[in-house]
């Protein structure tokens, strides 16, 4: 059974078309990717996987069964806005999300100094976002997606303002959850 599942998807807003009949699977470990131009439909796909929005026909499964709140606490998503807030710690912002999704604070907050130090930005655990560079602002947004151990993971436009340095780390990453069997959309 395939982790997550869509079958002939579609979203509409008023008479335009977001989505059209959009099947697809990803499995256990798997990477996939969403290939399209802007307004492709891409986006609102992800949105609809999450649950943020609900599509207005056909069917989006997890292990075959319909989407669920519950389903909240093994996603993890970095959205292509920045969604952090920026005048929170980030230790306070981090491990809260965490907690969010089940997860204690004492293993979130250890979590997040692993992947603090792992992204070499340590010294960013007491700051604010709005004191960071763009690109370790989308560090910790990934961060923030990962550290609670999702099983499905979705990313959106997760290497927008990181130099080819980070983007490289960013990628090993990634690779390295879906060794580990999180999926990854």
């Amino acid at each position: 059974m395939n982790p997550l599942q869509l079958q002939q998807v579609v979203k509409q807003y008023g008479d335009k078309t977001a989505v059209n009949g959009l099947n697809f699977k990803v499995e256990e470990g798997e990477i996939y990717g969403l290939l399209g131009a802007n307004g492709a439909g891409k986006t609102t796909t992800m949105r609809m996987v999450l649950g943020l929005i609900y599509p207005d026909g056909g069917s989006i499964t997890y292990h075959g069964k319909p989407y669920h709140e519950g389903l909240t606490r093994i996603l993890g998503y970095l959205p292509e806005e920045r969604g952090m807030y920026p005048k929170v710690k980030i230790s306070e912002q981090v491990t809260y999300l965490a907690q969010l999704r089940g997860m204690k604070r004492a293993e979130a907050d250890k979590n997040l100094k692993y992947w603090l130090e792992r992204f070499n930005v340590p010294e960013n655990y007491n700051k604010k976002i709005e004191e960071l560079s763009k690109g370790n602002q989308q560090k910790i947004g990934f961060i923030a997606a990962i550290v609670h151990k999702p099983k499905l993971l979705i990313l959106d436009e997760a290497f927008s303002g990181l130099d080819p340095v980070n983007v490289e780390l960013l990628k090993e990453t990634v690779k390295e959850l879906r060794d580990q069997g999180t999926s990854i959309l």
